[in-house]
C-alpha cells in the first residue's frame, strides 16, 4: 500500500423531528491532508469529534425551531434529557441537572436554552436553567 495523503470522514445520523412523522437525515464529509502515515488516526479522531460536535448541536436545535407555546424536555435530546430534572415553577420551566454535567454537556445544554430563550440562574446549589414557559419560537 503507497503512503497515505489524505482522510475523508463521512457521519450522519437519521431523526424523527420532534410531534411530527417525518424523518430528517443529516450528514457531513471533511476531508483532511495527511503529512504523515503516523498522523492518520489522530486526524481521523478529531475529525469525528468535529462532526459529532455539528450533528449534536444540529439534532439538539431542530425541535426548537418548531412553533411551540411552550417549551417542555423535547427541545433536548434524549441524552441531555436523562442527566437533567424538569419543572414548571412560577411562568419558566426550571432545568437542574441530576449529575455533574462537564464542560461539554454543559455547553449543549446551555445552547439549547439560550435557542429557547432562556437563562442559566448562576446561584451556588441553588444554580439552574430556566425558560419562561409564555413564548413561541
Amino acid at each position: 500500500m503507497g503512503k497515505i495523503t489524505e482522510v475523508v470522514v463521512t457521519k450522519g445520523k437519521t431523526v424523527k423531528t420532534a410531534d411530527r412523522e417525518e424523518w430528517l437525515k443529516l450528514e457531513f464529509s471533511v476531508k483532511a491532508e495527511i503529512d504523515d502515515d503516523v498522523e492518520l488516526a489522530e486526524a481521523k479522531s478529531h475529525i469525528e469529534g468535529l462532526i459529532d460536535g455539528w450533528l449534536s448541536n444540529l439534532l439538539v436545535a431542530k425541535p426548537q425551531e418548531q412553533k411551540r407555546a411552550k417549551p417542555g424536555p423535547e427541545i433536548f435530546s434524549e441524552d441531555l434529557r436523562q442527566l437533567l430534572t424538569f419543572e414548571e415553577k412560577e411562568g419558566f420551566l426550571i432545568i437542574k441537572p441530576r449529575q455533574f454535567l462537564g464542560s461539554e454537556n454543559f455547553a449543549k445544554i446551555a445552547d439549547v436554552v439560550r435557542g429557547a430563550g432562556g437563562e442559566y440562574i448562576s446561584n451556588g446549589k441553588q444554580s439552574h436553567f430556566r425558560i419562561p414557559l409564555k413564548t413561541s419560537f
